[in-house]
């Protein structure tokens, strides 16, 4: 190879090395206001609850049951509980609603919901919901083996869901931020 030849390939090199990062998409201009599809692909998918703790125990199936089911822009949840004891030791939950995406965050709510609470399936009141007004946005972070959910208010529920085993908790969050006890845990539906 001539010099002439090896200057040429090293202004190609140059050149190419310049310009090469300009041609892959940044986040700056991503046209994309979701967050990674890898991301997206924890939340959405079918979860059966595994857990719900209740006035101090941990209630598990077959006293409870119940699914979370997050696809195509919509959410749809039902719960249902027997305890032995107390004034609400029924419970049966169905909701559905709907959900968005932000860079970060993820947005839902219920259009109607309908809940029986008692202290027996006999002995219940039923409520009915509809077009519930309070969309929840929550901020989304990687922590560690997690992928954490926080509420953009500050106030309100944390999602901790663990990458490794395909599970997650919810429950009320502190004024830091960090999950002050869970109210349920949910393991995926694997398909």
């Amino acid at each position: 190879m001539t010099d002439r030849h090896r200057a040429w390939v090293l202004t190609l090199t140059v050149v190419a090395s310049t310009f090469a990062p300009l041609a892959q998409p940044t986040e700056a201009v991503a046209q994309d206001t979701r967050p990674p599809t890898h991301v997206r692909a924890v939340i959405e998918g079918t979860w059966r609850l595994v857990e719900w703790h209740s006035g101090g125990e941990v209630v598990r199936s077959p006293a409870m049951e119940g699914l979370w089911m997050v696809y195509d822009g919509h959410v749809m949840a039902t719960r249902h509980r027997t305890q032995t004891t107390g004034p609400n030791a029924f419970e049966s939950t169905a909701g559905y609603g709907s959900y968005r995406w932000g860079p970060m965050t993820w947005t839902y709510g219920y259009e109607r919901s309908e809940d029986l609470r008692g202290a027996s399936a006999r002995d219940t009141e039923l409520s009915v919901t509809h077009e519930l007004p309070d969309m929840r946005s929550y901020d989304l972070t990687i922590e560690g083996d997690f992928l954490v959910l926080r509420d953009v208010r500050g106030t309100g529920l944390r999602w901790d869901y663990d990458l490794v085993n395909n599970t997650f908790v919810l429950g009320p969050m502190d004024e830091g931020g960090a999950l002050r006890q869970i109210l349920r845990k949910y393991r995926r539906v694997e398909e």
